[in-house]
C-alpha cells in the first residue's frame, strides 16, 4: 500500500512518523510516505488501495463523484486539545498591520493559495470574508509561498490554515510578527483517507490511529506536527465541508 500527503511540507514529518507507526502496529505493508500532487488525486483514488493525508475539500469532492474514499481519522491540535478535530483559516496581515482592525482597513491587497483551497479561500470566503475591503486577489500556489509574500510585504493579508501555521513557526519564529486579523472555523480538520481497502483494514488503521497519544512513542510522533491526538471520523462530518464549498461557488471574484 502507498502513502500520500497532500497536506504542506511543514507536516510531512509528523505523517511520515504516524505512517511508520501504522506500518508496525497495524502490521500493514506500506511504502515510505511520499508528497502527492492534486493533479494526480484521481488517478490514485482509482487505484490500488492507498493511505491519504487529505485536505477535507478534495476529499468531499472526490468522494462526491463516486471514488471509493473513507474518512478514518483526523488531528486534533495541540490549541485547541479538548475540542473535537478542526481548524480555522487565519486571515494573517503583513507584519505593518498590526493592531489594525480589519473593519478599519480598506483597497487591501489579498494573496490566497488559490479557489480550490479550503482554509486558502472555501472557508474563509463562505464563513464572512469581507471581499469588499480588497482592491486585489492574487493566487500564490500554497500557504508558505502566501506566507512569504506577507514577509516581503507584497500583499497585505492571507488566509492560512491554523494547523500548517502552527507547524511553520517551529521553522520560522518572525512569522509570529505577522498579526492575525480575522480568523474563520473551525471546520473539520483534513482527514487521514483510505482508498479501497474493507472495513476490517479500516478499522485496523484507525484503532492504532486512536490510540497514538496514549504512549510515549505515539506522542512524540504526533508533537512533530504539534498534535495532541487523533480522532476517529466518518464521512458525515464533512458535511460542514461540503457547505462551504456550496456557499464559496457563489463568489465570482
Amino acid at each position: 500500500m502507498r502513502a500520500y500527503a497532500f497536506l504542506g511540507d511543514a507536516l510531512m514529518v509528523y505523517q511520515a512518523a504516524v505512517v511508520d507507526l501504522l506500518r508496525e502496529r497495524a502490521q500493514i505493508e506500506v511504502e515510505p510516505l511520499v508528497a502527492g500532487q492534486l493533479a494526480d488525486l484521481d488517478e490514485i483514488a482509482a487505484g490500488d488501495t492507498a493511505l491519504l493525508f487529505l485536505c477535507g475539500l478534495p476529499y468531499v469532492r472526490t468522494r462526491d463523484r463516486g471514488y471509493p474514499l473513507r474518512a478514518l481519522a483526523a488531528p486534533v491540535s495541540n490549541e485547541t486539545p479538548e475540542e473535537r478535530p478542526g481548524y480555522s483559516s487565519l486571515l494573517l496581515g503583513r507584519p505593518g498591520l498590526a493592531g489594525c482592525p480589519l473593519d478599519e482597513l480598506s483597497d487591501l491587497r489579498l494573496a490566497i493559495n488559490g479557489r480550490d483551497s479550503m482554509s486558502g479561500w472555501v472557508m474563509p470566503v463562505s464563513l464572512g470574508l469581507p471581499l469588499e475591503r480588497f482592491s486585489s486577489i492574487t493566487p500564490t500556489g500554497g500557504h508558505r509561498t502566501s506566507i512569504e509574500v506577507l514577509l516581503r510585504e507584497e500583499a497585505d493579508a492571507a488566509p492560512i490554515d491554523s494547523m500548517l501555521l502552527a507547524a511553520e513557526l517551529g521553522r520560522k519564529p518572525a512569522l509570529a510578527t505577522l498579526p492575525v486579523l480575522a480568523a474563520y472555523g473551525p471546520t473539520p480538520s483534513p482527514p487521514l483517507v483510505l482508498v479501497g481497502g474493507d472495513d476490517a483494514l479500516a478499522e485496523r488503521i484507525t484503532a492504532v490511529l486512536e490510540r497514538l497519544h496514549q504512549d510515549p512513542d505515539g506522542r512524540a510522533a504526533l508533537a512533530l506536527g504539534r498534535i495532541a491526538r487523533v480522532e476517529r471520523m466518518n464521512d458525515a462530518d464533512y458535511d460542514q465541508t461540503r457547505s462551504c464549498d456550496r456557499e464559496a461557488a457563489t463568489c465570482t471574484r
